[in-house]
């Protein structure tokens, strides 16, 4: 049972990576709600001016500066909440010298993560081998909304992250569960429950 379990989440993993694939490069779900920037040359330049060191910046930062008292922090923080009301806001990944984006190496490193979750997908629904075959399709279906619902809801909560881009987001989850559902539900026959 355990090579069968393998052998359908590596299967699954490589559907789930393939939808992704399509959903990025062939549909327009993996730039719904992407905007590009206004005069990206001055925004990079001021940008370059003032960070120097690769991170997740947030900003207006509120009371996350290291050193702070607690009066200094709450101080802060009131000032941060007025500024998200009425100012600009906005989260950002910096990498002020450059990256290495070799595309082999990106897509290698989604492939393997796609297996994995293939095989955790796979390693869960063995445990549901009662279930009829599109029961099983489901069941890997429905796990699509833990990503969504952990994460992606989230961003959208906490750093406003845009709605569009949020269900977008939803789509390439439901979708691509369902798609390695489709395969690991094929590999994982059904068993009668003992």
């Amino acid at each position: 049972m355990a090579k069968r379990i393998i052998l359908a989440g590596v299967l699954g993993g490589i559907a789930l990576f393939l939808w992704e694939s399509v959903a990025h490069m062939a549909l327009p779900l993996g730039d719904t709600g992407v905007k590009t920037l206004g005069n990206e040359d001055a925004v990079r330049a001021s940008l370059k001016q003032n960070i120097s060191e690769a991170g997740f910046y947030f900003f207006p930062a509120g009371g996350m500066a290291p050193g702070l008292t607690a009066e200094q922090r709450r101080a802060a923080e009131e000032k941060a909440e007025q500024q998200w009301r009425t100012e600009m806001s906005g989260i950002m990944v910096v990498h002020p010298r450059g990256r290495d984006v070799t595309l082999g190496r990106q897509l290698t490193i989604q492939a393997i993560t796609d297996i994995l979750v293939g095989l955790v997908a796979a390693a869960l629904l063995a445990q549901a081998l009662w279930l009829p075959y599109w029961g099983r399709v489901a069941f890997v279906g429905l796990l699509g909304l833990i990503p969504f619902l952990a994460t992606e809801l989230p961003y959208w909560n906490w750093y406003g992250f845009p709605t569009d881009y949020t269900f977008a987001q939803l789509t390439i989850h439901v979708i691509g569960f369902l798609v390695a559902g489709l395969v690991i539900a094929a590999v994982l026959k059904r068993r009668a429950v003992d």
